[in-house]
């Protein structure tokens, strides 16, 4: 995000707070007073099931490679055991020779070349182990998101919007503990107090194409007690703590 965008997100929301501070990073460069960035969360359905087919293709792939290389004592057959005896040999032995051709350009092809020089056959069976329980760890998050967001009959609601209003919601309650309020105009389509402004205006900078009332709406029924209590320190405000833990946040985020 441009300095420009930072400075006005901190604009619009340190009027709101009565706060004009804007926090800034070891190096001095702005950041915003709200946390801005997106949920793991996904814009449309085709875009999810886009990512959750490419996971499962990946991790039925990676348990394919798992099976074939990795020793089971319960399975494995005396003429496998000697297959992948001389597999191993074979392997390592076309590693060391490939080591000797390859440019340290950078950090991670050190890290490559002592792998290939530290025994390449169980160190590559390593990582893969290791990425197969990874991208497996994903699949099951999509999976939670599948039940949680994309079996619904109607259209979901828009979740980036969500989120960004219940961080401002809850950053204006801990600074003024208060509970923030909406409402419209009747004099025009547009919203009536300053919290509601300040997510127009949020969203506006952010280009969040969502209803600002919608969103506003649902985040007053989110918030507890617990928000409306000042954050332990400075650097708490800041990071605008305690956050809910992923699996709260994707249930909050979905109604639930």
């Amino acid at each position: 995000m441009t300095d420009d965008r930072i400075e006005a997100i901190n604009s619009v929301v340190g009027r709101l707070i009565g706060r004009e501070a804007k926090p800034l990073t070891l190096l001095g460069m702005p950041t915003p007073m709200i946390d801005i960035s997106r949920a793991n969360l996904h814009e449309s359905k085709k875009e999810f099931l886009v990512e959750k087919a490419a996971v499962e293709t990946v991790v039925e792939g990676l348990k394919s490679i798992v099976e074939q290389i990795v020793p089971s004592e319960e399975k494995d057959t005396p003429e496998r055991k000697a297959m992948m005896q001389r597999l191993q040999i074979a392997i390592e032995t076309k590693a060391l020779q490939q080591v000797r051709h390859r440019n340290l350009d950078s950090a991670m092809d050190l890290a490559i070349k002592n792998i290939f020089e530290t025994g390449f056959y169980f160190g590559s069976m390593r990582l893969i182990i290791a990425m197969y329980l990874i991208f497996n760890e994903r699949l099951s998050e999509l999976k939670e998101q599948e039940a949680q967001f994309w079996t619904v009959s109607s259209r979901p609601p828009n979740y980036y919007a969500r989120t960004i209003a219940l961080r401002l919601a809850r950053v204006y309650a801990r600074e003024t503990g208060k509970r923030p309020t909406f409402g419209m105009s009747r004099e025009g389509n547009f919203p009536s107090t300053d919290f509601g402004r300040t997510l127009e205006e949020v969203f506006r900078i952010l280009e969040i194409k969502a209803s600002v009332r919608n969103a506003a709406t649902w985040v007053l029924d989110q918030l507890s007690e617990d928000d409306l209590r000042p954050a332990r320190n400075a650097l708490a405000a800041y990071l605008d703590l305690p956050e809910p833990k992923p699996s709260g946040l994707l249930n909050a985020l979905s109604g639930r």
